[in-house]
């Protein structure tokens, strides 16, 4: 073989080893865009967690407080303020 030849071979295997691995490059690229896709794609049709229980939990206890104020009668509440108002006057 010829100085020659053996540079052209050379650069020829060089090109095909370079265009491989640019090939390989982006499939792989491919392949990690579609699992991220995936993983969003299955996250977005999860059901939601069952955390709206607690808060209509919450909403319920606090419709139940203001059902006990509203119906309550306002002699009993103001009892209530004016007894706590003489413990306060008779703590030294």
């Amino acid at each position: 073989m010829m100085p020659e030849e053996l540079y052209v071979f050379t650069i020829i295997v060089i090109a095909v080893l370079l265009a491989l691995l640019m090939l390989t490059s982006a499939y792989k690229r491919r392949l990690d865009f579609k699992l991220r896709k995936a993983v969003i794609d299955a996250q977005a049709r999860a059901p939601l967690p069952p955390a709206t229980d607690d808060r209509n939990d919450l909403l319920e206890d606090r419709v139940r407080v203001l059902e006990r104020i509203a119906t309550d009668r306002g002699q009993d509440i103001a009892h209530q303020i004016e007894s706590l108002r003489d413990q306060r006057r008779e703590m030294p």
